[in-house]
């Protein structure tokens, strides 16, 4: 057992660990560097990780090329040079030109770091969109506002991890669904609000479980099934008039969904969300194999400690790997192959080592968004011969410095915690942040409402056009908060009341209704075997093993 420099908790590194370690060594001249033990836990290592990853805090600032006002994950204060996103793909400047020679006499992070404020960088991860400017780690988002880690989507806003969907709002981990409202975790959904883990189902309103029911209420751990309502079957004329006394608004939703959180509380939970799997463990995981403590993952393969993506293989410790493979500590890397402590590469970048936003690029150490570029260092042109000869000598200097194996610390990343996707899973307060050595974002107080408050009426048959006009306060933090058109279309067209909460504050609420991603040992509630569960053995729920819980719904 070893123990994790930062939070000191004991952990373990396996052989079969070891062996993947000794794989990923890249090999120079017929001699292999070899990647020891990690020093850190594996969530200390997954926070750092995702601290560098921000999808969802959008700033204005202006290009540092052209002086344009542009949409940027950084704030105008970040001391780092941003390109307009065309300018940035354009070819009227070249990353080398900011190269330089490695300093034996100094630590790789240092000068990695000062790098990283010389080389211009992205404004935001997306790729082709149209009318989506306000969107980040999108592919193909069409008229859609504030989502994130998103493809194909159309007329979505205030959401994360859509696919394939069509004017849902306030949504999380949502494919191939349309009009849905406040919805996680769900597939193949239609015309309906507050539902989770439900699949192919519609005209549902705070339900948990369900496949393939439409017209259900307050309804858990159903199949098949329609005109329920608190998992009691009605006849249609019966549903119609329950639904119609239980008509949304802001002042009845709180009983409806006290109502629906006794009735969940009655039935068991499944001890983790996975389907069609071969020997794995985690949760969220449809069609894989071989896959070990891995999270929102589809159709993987022989991947450990990874979470989301589709189809990656042979990765451990990495996050946001669709179609890579042999991938170690890194995030953000789709389509790629043989990355080594990497963050946000573009597809098809082979064998790059410590690089950060670099785009279809091989054979590159230490290099910040270079372009179809191979044998860099540290964004210097070097010949195939010379870059196998310095580089072996820079890993054996990390080695001396304790950098080499370690992904690039939090301090460096360029963006403050709490703009990163680390907080979600790992929250932290400002003062433990800084504390730690880390950036914080601190929202600028003087820019803040300090106007009349603007009263949203109960229903939304009260809410009046120039609603789009004001500001509005948020009830949990206080925060403002703005409505824009298309949402109070949607809310009108649905029958569903104005949120209280401004996009932020609703995001982390979503956050907080998915299980962490940590596995615990547990006995099934009803047989006694054990499991490996995403619901922690303190936790009051009533959690079945597969065969139980399948005995108990079908």
């Amino acid at each position: 057992m070893l123990n994790c420099k930062q939070c000191k908790a004991s952990f373990e590194v396996t052989d079969q660990n070891r062996k993947f370690y000794e794989m990923v060594s890249p090999e120079f001249n017929g001699k292999k560097y070899l990647i020891s033990d990690p020093t850190l836990c594996l969530d200390c290592r997954a926070q750092r990780r995702l601290a560098y990853r921000n999808e969802r805090s959008l700033y204005h600032r202006k290009s540092d090329m052209s002086g344009k006002q542009i949409v940027t994950m950084y704030p105008p204060e970040a001391p780092y040079k941003v390109f307009a996103k065309e300018e940035w793909w354009g070819d009227m400047w070249d990353p080398r030109n900011f190269g330089r020679e490695f300093d034996f006499s100094r630590s790789f992070f240092d000068q990695f770091a000062e790098l990283m404020k010389e080389v211009p960088l992205p404004p935001l991860v997306v790729g082709d969109g149209e009318n989506a400017d306000y969107t980040n780690y999108t592919m193909s988002c069409r008229n859609s506002y504030l989502i994130d880690s998103s493809d194909y989507d159309e007329d979505c806003y205030y959401g994360s991890y859509l696919f394939k969907c069509q004017d849902c709002i306030d949504c999380l981990f949502v494919s191939d669904s349309t009009h849905l409202y406040e919805c996680i975790d769900c597939k193949g959904c239609a015309n309906s609000q507050f539902l989770q883990n439900c699949y192919n189902c519609s005209d549902c309103l705070f339900c948990y479980n369900l496949r393939n029911c439409q017209d259900c209420i307050g309804c858990v751990n159903l199949r098949g099934k329609k005109n329920c309502l608190f998992n009691e079957q009605l006849t249609k004329e019966e549903f119609a008039k329950k639904k119609k006394e239980l008509k949304l608004a802001a002042s009845n939703l709180k009983f409806i969904r006290d109502k629906f959180l006794s009735v969940k509380k009655k039935y068991p939970h499944k001890f983790t969300e996975i389907e069609d799997c071969i020997n794995s463990t985690g949760d969220h995981l449809i069609r894989c194999k071989n896959c070990h403590n891995c999270f929102d993952l589809v159709e993987a393969e022989d991947c450990t400690n990874v979470s989301l993506g589709l189809k990656p293989k042979d990765c451990m410790d990495c996050a946001g790997v669709p179609n890579s493979e042999i991938c170690y500590e890194t995030v953000a890397s789709p389509e790629d192959y043989a990355m080594r402590f990497c963050a946000v590469t573009w597809p098809r970048s082979d064998f790059l080592y410590y690089c950060l936003f670099c785009r279809m690029s091989k054979n590159c150490f230490g290099c910040v968004s270079t372009l179809k570029n191979e044998y860099c260092i540290l964004n210097r042109q070097y010949i195939k011969e010379e870059y196998e000869k310095f580089v072996p000598q820079i890993i054996e200097h990390m080695k001396k410095t304790g950098e080499w194996g370690e992904f690039f610390p939090i301090n460096l990343s360029p963006f403050a915690y709490n703009e990163t996707v680390a907080q979600d899973y790992f929250p932290m307060e400002k003062e433990d942040v800084i504390k730690g050595g880390w950036k914080w974002h601190e929202e600028n107080q003087a820019k803040s409402y300090k106007g009349p408050v603007y009263e949203v009426p109960d229903k939304i048959e009260d809410v009046a056009d120039d609603i789009t006009k004001q500001i509005l306060i948020c009830e949990a933090t206080g925060k403002p908060y703005k409505m824009i058109p298309q949402e109070l279309k949607f809310y009108r067209e649905h029958g569903i009341p104005v949120p209280r909460q401004c996009p932020d504050e609703r995001h982390r609420a979503r956050m907080n209704l998915r299980n962490p991603r940590k596995l615990y040992d547990r006995k099934c509630d009803k047989c006694g075997a054990v499991i490996r569960t995403t619901y922690s053995p303190d936790r009051p729920e009533k959690v079945y093993c597969e065969k139980c819980y399948l005995e108990e719904v079908y």
